[in-house]
């Protein structure tokens, strides 16, 4: 149930309540179903033995859940409380998330902002943990909206824009649009309205191409609303006609409401003041009978300035503390900012001028809480991170059609050569009823002469699909380079042109009266540049350990096969390891220990080259031990790296087993197979080139060997080296 509900006091842009009634109308309309339907199906399925632990009773609950939620949000409380006992007790951890979402749903529909945060958080923790599920990026956008309304409006964009590339990767077309109707929220109030357009025209396309009305009426609304505020009313009449009509034959209440209240401000704009005013009357009216709080706040905020243009201050003071007492019980930033800035209008024409102070100084607060130089920089650093990945994952997509082209390929050539094997077994069968008929000796030499021509024919074409098959991997691993590389300088380009802006800024304010320079926001700007060249640093250093790592890969070993002593070879890698972690970290200590069988031979090998293999495994061993969100999660267990050297028998020959097996986080089960891959690795961005296990692995081989892994999620991992003696 990928829900996109935000919670029930709507905003003329759908910040809250069209958001929750849009998707309960399409919750509605795809399941048809009443409280009434969903409490005697409900009933229905209680009457089998076991009920409460069968997940179609569990997710039925929640659909009912969900309806109450929007509908009785004090009975949804009682109701979800029950539900989420019977989801624990059964174990089923995604009835569990989707009733701690609906949970979240109800506390926002009731103004508890914060308590539905909490429930929200808990949900995203355990959808986090569920593989294959699709819930994460719905309830992203969820928190980033309450974020939104509680004036955070840093958090509530990272949380935007998290969902909207959560979505681009599951193909969640419903989550990315309602979240980038959400982005477009916050440039709207901070007055960036060309980008907020932009977003809702791309959130227009996709409810167009999935052909879903209601949203389509809640784009050409917030369009309308940004063409208002760039001063074009007669561009935003043209879109809020569009859309009123559509709510009008919809039959939508909850439309209605919003794109009559967006008609109120433009006829407010063109100065048509009765048509407005019975508009916001309208709005009013139909607020206030289905509870809807921002909205009622906004329509009574918006009549307030109607009195105060038409000069009757006593019905505008009283309409605008309405407002702002209504826009104060939801925690409404904007509407409270609005009601003060027209309050302190009020009370200056009275003669009020402490309370015109008073309320100016709050329009002031909440304005500059909206629209903070620091809130804009973080917009400009989230779209292009944004942006940055969503070309990734183009990558990724154009990267897997190419396997699959491989793929496709192989399989080509394999069932040519079954039939060309079916062919060859005829043939032979023909040869021995030639050879059985004396008189068709002829026939029989013909025969074998176009066999041997076909076969020839055979190995052309194997050469031929053989060398392609090389020149289409060695296209893949170079396109893999390039996008490996393309990342740390993406990177260095991103954060030096932001460098680039907030220097510029600083030379604004350099140019300043000395008296009127603002030094906090000096100070600000140069500590973000500090950051930003720490990170430039960081990826040029990236950068530079790819390219390291691929001419490792490439370079073949020159040297010769000598005898070797491999106790030695093993300690002093193991040594210098260690040593380097704890370089790199004072912190760090892990416990190592030895087991090498006594009188071992020595073994031919390459010595550089093997330690080479044994660095890149102490490594890694190291690395999971040091894992930091591992051992937070097991505070009592002691790093541990154990290494054991024996002599084996295998298919028969003598072989040293080389051992190295550490305790911590592991491999999970689906990746295990990829890891000998180049360029594929389990570290975090920076951390790893996804060369070492691949290098490592071709080493072995070409001594004859084998490299294998074994692993168990959270207890160990163990990687063992075969050489032959």
């Amino acid at each position: 149930m990928q829900d996109y509900l935000n919670y029930q006091m709507g905003h003329k842009r759908n910040v809250s309540f069209l958001a929750a009634c849009l998707y309960l109308l399409t919750f509605l309309t795809g399941h048809a179903q009443s409280v009434e339907t969903l409490q005697a199906e409900l009933e229905k399925l209680s009457a089998v033995p076991g009920f409460a632990s069968d997940t179609t009773y569990l997710n039925k609950a929640n659909e009912l859940g969900f309806v109450f939620a929007e509908s009785s949000p004090d009975s949804a409380v009682v109701f979800l409380e029950k539900q989420l006992q019977l989801c624990r007790k059964a174990n089923y951890e995604k009835g569990e998330a989707e009733a701690l979402k609906i949970y979240g749903n109800a506390l926002q529909n009731m103004g508890d902002f914060k308590g539905s945060l909490s429930y929200y958080n808990e949900a995203l923790k355990i959808a986090e943990g569920i593989s294959g599920q699709k819930l994460v990026p719905g309830i992203l956008n969820n928190i980033g909206l309450v974020n939104y309304n509680l004036g955070k409006y840093a958090e509530a964009l990272n949380n935007f824009y998290e969902a909207i590339k959560g979505a681009d990767q599951t193909n969640d077309a419903n989550v990315k649009a309602a979240a980038l109707n959400n982005v477009a929220l916050i440039y709207f109030e901070q007055d960036k309205l060309e980008e907020a357009k932009e977003k809702y025209r791309e959130m227009l396309a996709i409810y167009q191409e999935i052909g879903n009305q209601g949203r389509i009426i809640l784009a050409y609304n917030n369009i309308g609303d940004v063409e208002l505020k760039q001063n074009n009313p007669s561009e935003a009449l043209k879109n809020l006609k569009i859309a009123h009509q559509s709510a009008i034959e919809l039959n939508s209440p909850e439309f209605v409401e919003m794109t009559s209240r967006t008609l109120a401000d433009i006829y407010s704009a063109l100065d048509s003041v009765s048509i407005a005013e019975d508009l916001y009357q309208q709005s009013i009216s139909m607020s206030r009978d289905n509870g809807y709080g921002v909205p009622y706040a906004h329509s009574l905020i918006g009549l307030a300035k109607l009195n105060y243009k038409k000069g009757e201050l006593i019905q505008a003071s009283d309409l605008a503390k309405e407002g702002l007492a209504q826009a104060e019980k939801m925690a409404q930033p904007m509407q409270m900012r609005n009601a003060h800035e027209l309050l302190a209008k009020i009370f200056e024409d009275e003669g009020n001028y402490k309370e015109a102070l008073t309320s100016f100084q709050q329009f002031k607060f909440y304005n500059d809480s909206i629209n903070t130089s620091h809130s804009q920089r973080l917009t400009a650093t989230l779209e292009s991170e944004y942006e940055f990945s969503k070309k990734t994952l183009e990558y990724e997509k154009a990267s897997l059609r190419q396997r699959w082209i491989i793929f496709s390929a192989f399989a080509g050539l394999i069932a040519f050569l079954i039939i060309l094997l079916l062919g060859y077994r005829n043939k032979k069968h023909l040869d021995k009823a030639y050879h059985s008929l004396q008189e068709k000796t002829h026939e029989i030499a013909f025969k074998n002469g176009e066999l041997e021509t076909t076969l020839k024919q055979l190995k052309s074409t194997q050469s031929q699909l053989i060398q392609s098959e090389k020149m289409a991997s060695l296209g893949e691993l170079t396109a893999g380079i390039a996008h490996e590389i393309q990342n740390p300088l993406n990177f260095v380009t991103n954060f030096s042109e932001l460098s680039t802006g907030m220097i510029q800024e600083i030379r604004e304010e350099r140019v300043k009266n000395p008296t009127a320079q603002d030094q906090q926001l000096i100070d600000e700007i140069l500590s973000d540049i500090q950051v930003n060249l720490g990170k430039i640093h960081h990826h040029g250093k990236r950068a530079d350990a790819i390219v390291k790592g691929m001419l490792e890969h490439s370079r073949s070993s020159t040297g010769e096969k000598v005898p070797t002593d491999i106790q030695p070879l093993i300690n002093e890698c193991l040594r210098i390891s260690s040593h380097g972690f704890r370089v790199k970290d004072n912190s760090f200590s892990a416990e190592f220990t030895t087991d090498m069988e006594p009188g071992l031979p020595k073994i031919m090998l390459v010595p550089q080259d093997i330690s080479r293999v044994l660095l890149n495994l102490f490594n890694n061993a190291f690395y999971a031990c040091a894992n930091p969100d591992f051992r937070k999660e097991n505070p009592n267990l002691k790093p541990q790296v154990k290494v054991t050297v024996s002599r084996v028998e295998k298919d028969s020959n003598p072989f040293l087993k080389v051992t190295i097996t550490d305790n911590g986080s592991g491999i999970p089960n689906s990746i295990i197979d990829k890891i000998f891959q180049p360029f594929f690795t389990t570290k975090p961005t920076g951390d790893g080139t996804g060369l070492g296990l691949s290098l490592s692995y071709d080493i072995v081989k070409a001594h004859g060997g084998e490299l294998k892994v074994n692993s168990v999620p959270g207890e160990f991992t163990t990687f063992t080296i075969f050489l032959p003696v």
